[in-house]
């Protein structure tokens, strides 16, 4: 899968948002991954020890980094005014008491998903990922998952429609499972619902 890209800037306070991707039927970014499993398992047989001892950081610093010789990158088209956006952040966002919270502890990460309605607010929202400072986002969730000023931008007209679903990820390292399974589902629901831009907010 390739994907158009464009970029509309806007400043609120802190927040910057950028909207960066459509999903477009092209060639899809070389990834071996039959070679990164084979590293994957050496680095997790290696680093298990280190990575239970709480030597995160040293473990972290080997881990065996997909490098892509190439990214099919393709001009933007289309009118935001007539689009439908999504939102997407790894911030290991789940909603509370509604849904269980992402794996922490594995040094496999968590490369399932979770769900978020549009209509969710601050106190909705729980934080399962152990490898940031999540006061900022318990403050302002909108510091990693910029909903509320995507539907600031729908009523300003800015951007056609606010989906009526957005994605969250945690802190990953199975790289293997997260592409051949979890991408393919969420890219289907992306289909589905007829989403035309994914803001990708990286934590």
């Amino acid at each position: 899968m390739g994907a158009e890209v464009g970029f509309i800037e806007r400043e609120y306070g802190t927040t910057q948002l950028a909207f960066y991707f459509k999903p477009k039927k092209e060639t899809a970014m070389p990834i071996d991954l039959e070679k990164f499993k084979a590293a994957y398992a050496k680095w997790v047989e290696e680093g298990l020890a280190d990575f239970q001892a709480g030597k995160v950081l040293e473990v972290v610093k080997r881990y065996p980094l997909i490098v892509s010789e190439d990214v099919p990158w393709t001009p933007y088209r289309g009118s935001p005014s007539e689009q439908t956006v999504a939102l997407i952040t790894s911030g290991g966002l789940y909603l509370k008491g509604r849904q269980p919270p992402f794996d922490t502890v594995s040094i496999h990460g968590d490369p399932s998903f979770r769900e978020i309605p549009k209509t969710a607010r601050q106190e909705d929202f729980g934080i399962a990922h152990a490898h940031y400072d999540h006061s900022l986002a318990e403050q302002d969730i909108n510091v990693i998952f910029p909903l509320q000023r995507l539907l600031e931008l729908e009523r300003e007209k800015v951007i056609g429609r606010v989906a009526e679903t957005h994605y969250s990820f945690s802190y990953v390292n199975d790289a293997v499972t997260l592409i051949a399974d979890s991408v393919p589902k969420l890219l289907e629901k992306l289909k589905a619902a007829g989403v035309d831009i994914l803001l990708l907010v990286p934590v």
